[in-house]
């Protein structure tokens, strides 16, 4: 239960005007001028804009809430971290924003930006934390050298396991940075909570279900291979696999076991995407499910998938493919690499060693 009554408490033990960095998911920013009519003073937004509708990667413009009557700061647009126009006039900042747990997934990247940007004005900083579909969930290769992006802006594993709190409490100590960040924890949530819960509210366009969040870090890097449908456009969005070359059976049995030991079940599924390269055509396709949350480990099941891909499909992959892509979104070369070469085993294992040592390690407020 996201703890709306404590933020509202600590807002009115000051009298600072403070700012707003939320988005459609969330029902906070009515509730804030509700209370606080004369102290909210601008809304900022993260990719896909403040209500949410646009593409993904689509730049967004500010503009001006046509009903609270406030200015909404883009970072996603001629911006990406506060200026000090934007930050004129704030004494606080409020961060409310329902992340996933996922480094490549943007909102990471902004709420960094927004922190560092108050740490260097003097701003303190308070988030209204949510908990994430991941749970506690730490898999995936760290940064490599060079590899830091907006898609991969801090050096933590690709599912990292910390909420949007955890996270700025992360970011102020290994940046060292000079800030007052409070985080008002969730209800009645520990980070062994890895299962849908009551009125999930979709936090981006194509995340539109509980199973969409936890399985995007699974499949997010068909994003490179324009040949591998992920329905992003359908009701089954980074849920399934599919293309017209795809035996969804053969792979399914090739598949079965490596997958089961990674928490995954799945079957073969026919369908027809909305949009995309095969937008229309029916495909063969493999639609997969969360089936043992304590075994499961998105990013490993991703690349295993990837590898026999290629292994049994290798010209058909490679149309269209976008390397420099997948290299964005994994924080460096070493995963297209292993899944090009087939050699997967040595990889998996140092990852798995790398995120066991930053699990015991990562910021945890609700041990």
């Amino acid at each position: 239960m996201v703890n709306y009554s404590g933020l509202i408490d600590f807002l009115d033990a000051d009298d600072a005007k403070f700012g707003l960095l939320t988005m459609q998911a969330t029902s906070t920013t009515g509730r804030l001028m509700r209370r606080f009519p004369g102290r909210l003073h601008a809304l900022f937004s993260a990719e896909h804009g403040f209500f949410g509708s646009l593409p993904p990667g689509e730049r967004s413009a500010s503009s001006w809430h046509p009903y609270w009557n406030r200015p909404i700061h883009s970072l996603y647009g001629e911006h990406r971290k506060p200026t000090d126009e934007m930050l004129s006039g704030i004494g606080r900042m409020v961060v409310d924003l329902c992340d996933i747990g996922v480094r490549c997934y943007t909102y990471l990247a902004t709420l960094k930006n927004t922190i560092e940007a108050c740490a260097e004005r003097g701003i303190p900083v308070t988030v209204l934390d949510r908990q994430i579909p991941l749970g506690g969930i730490v898999d995936g290769p760290s940064l490599e050298d060079g590899g830091a992006s907006f898609v991969a802006p801090v050096d933590v594993p690709l599912c990292h396991g910390m909420t949007p709190g955890e996270c700025a409490l992360w970011i102020r100590e290994k940046e060292n940075l000079p800030i007052d960040v409070n985080v008002l924890k969730v209800l009645d949530w520990s980070h062994a909570d890895c299962a849908p819960w009551p009125n999930f509210i979709p936090p981006s366009p194509a995340i539109r279900s509980w199973d969409s969040a936890a399985l995007y870090p699974m499949t997010v890097f068909t994003e490179a291979y324009p040949a591998i449908d992920c329905d992003r456009d359908g009701s089954l969005a980074f849920r399934m696999i599919g293309a017209p070359w795809m035996d969804s059976r053969a792979l399914a049995a090739a598949l079965e076991e490596p997958l089961r030991g990674f928490g995954i079940d799945m079957r073969p599924y026919r369908y027809s995407p909305r949009g995309g390269t095969y937008s229309g055509l029916q495909l063969d396709g493999i639609l997969f499910s969360v089936a043992e949350p304590a075994k499961y480990r998105p990013f490993s099941a991703g690349i295993t998938v990837l590898c026999e891909l290629h292994r049994r499909y290798r010209s058909h992959i490679g149309t269209r493919s976008r390397p420099e892509w997948f290299d964005r979104l994994a924080g460096g070369v070493a995963a297209r690499q292993a899944v090009e070469s087939g050699e997967t085993g040595e990889v998996l294992s140092a990852w798995a060693s790398e995120a066991g040592k930053f699990r015991e390690t990562k910021v945890d407020i609700y041990r």
